[in-house]
């Protein structure tokens, strides 16, 4: 099955966020928990219809359309998409091709976040980079949101290394050619779970007991979240908040990774408040309230200032330390130039 996607569209930088988190500075790399990429193509476990599909996901080049324009619009990205293991009847493929879509955003128009960014010194030079990238979205709400969780508060690594364990202990299992993929659990095994039962994977007492109570709400009904998708966001944001556990930082992160919201601004977002110090120059981390103002102008695309600003921790070290050499060789001209320009 082929998915057409609109362009600018890059494939490859929107896989680097899902595939690993950035490498430490030890050089070590993480393991994939849930996503993989093998053979050319992006593979992923997901449960579809009730049932574990692996699909994969390849990007082909499509040929131009015939236009009436001087200019070739050069050519289209598509995404090919098949059922690796799993039921292969036309409900499922069905429902894998609109994950998919919905996945990598393929019909979002990004030209408006890009003419947006033109005029900030910062996000143009992004944008040029990052061309093309979009937010990954996660398959199920349910699933950012209990990576949020466990998330909060403790680093990159051991982050990665508790969600493998919950994964490996709860997850379930598709096999392909030999090999074993994983699934997110489910909210039903969640629920079903103790505080006791989570506390050997190294998830805190207070964590198992915001995931135990919320998937147990998933699944009575109580808390619908993947009905979130079509409210309002701001709407979203307070049902989210109304959860023992879930805070602004993580409702806003389950905005920018499932729900697609457009203009999520996690302003006490530590790499945020880092990155945004480095690039614009400041003195010191901002706060959260410095970064909603400096956020401003970026309204209606905050979600993505902030993410192009994240996957800055994706590149080299000696990458971002020319980039904000670069920026701020630019102000200092900038200014030298005003200073030279007479009083009239």
């Amino acid at each position: 099955m082929r998915i057409t996607a609109r362009e600018p569209f890059d494939f490859q930088r929107t896989l680097r966020f899902v595939l690993s988190p950035p490498a430490l500075l030890n050089g070590r790399l993480f393991e994939p928990l849930l996503d993989h990429f093998e053979n050319g193509e992006y593979r992923r476990a997901a449960d579809v219809n009730g049932q574990p599909v692996l699909y994969a996901v390849r990007e082909v080049r499509q040929p131009p359309r015939p236009t009436r324009r001087a200019r070739s619009d050069g050519a289209g990205a598509g995404l090919d998409l098949r059922i690796l293991a799993g039921p292969q009847d036309e409900s499922t493929f069905r429902a894998v091709a609109d994950l998919v879509q919905r996945q990598f955003s393929t019909d979002l128009d990004l030209t408006p976040f890009y003419r947006l960014a033109a005029s900030d010194r910062v996000l143009s030079r992004l944008v040029r980079h990052f061309r093309g990238m979009r937010i990954p979205q996660s398959p199920t709400v349910y699933e950012t949101l209990i990576s949020a969780i466990l998330e909060q508060q403790v680093n990159l690594s051991f982050a990665h290394q508790v969600k493998g364990a919950l994964i490996g202990a709860h997850g379930s299992t598709i096999e392909f050619e030999g090999r074993a993929y994983r699934t997110f659990p489910e909210p039903v095994r969640l629920a079903l779970a103790t505080a006791g039962d989570l506390r050997p994977l190294q998830i805190s007492g207070p964590k198992a007991r915001y995931i135990i109570a919320l998937s147990r709400a998933a699944l009575d009904g109580r808390l619908d979240l993947e009905s979130l998708r079509y409210v309002e966001p701001a709407q979203a944001i307070e049902r989210l908040l109304r959860e023992k556990g879930v805070g602004l930082w993580t409702a806003h992160y389950v905005g920018l990774r499932a729900l697609g919201h457009l203009d999520c601004l996690p302003a006490a977002d530590v790499g945020l408040q880092k990155s945004i110090q480095r690039f614009y120059g400041l003195r010191q981390t901002p706060t959260a309230a410095r970064v909603q103002r400096i956020a401003k102008p970026w309204a209606g695309w905050r979600s993505y200032a902030t993410f192009y600003l994240w996957l800055t921790y994706w590149e080299k070290a000696a990458w971002r330390e020319a980039l904000a050499a670069e920026i701020r060789e630019e102000c200092r001209k900038s200014r030298v130039t005003r200073a030279n320009v007479p009083n009239v």
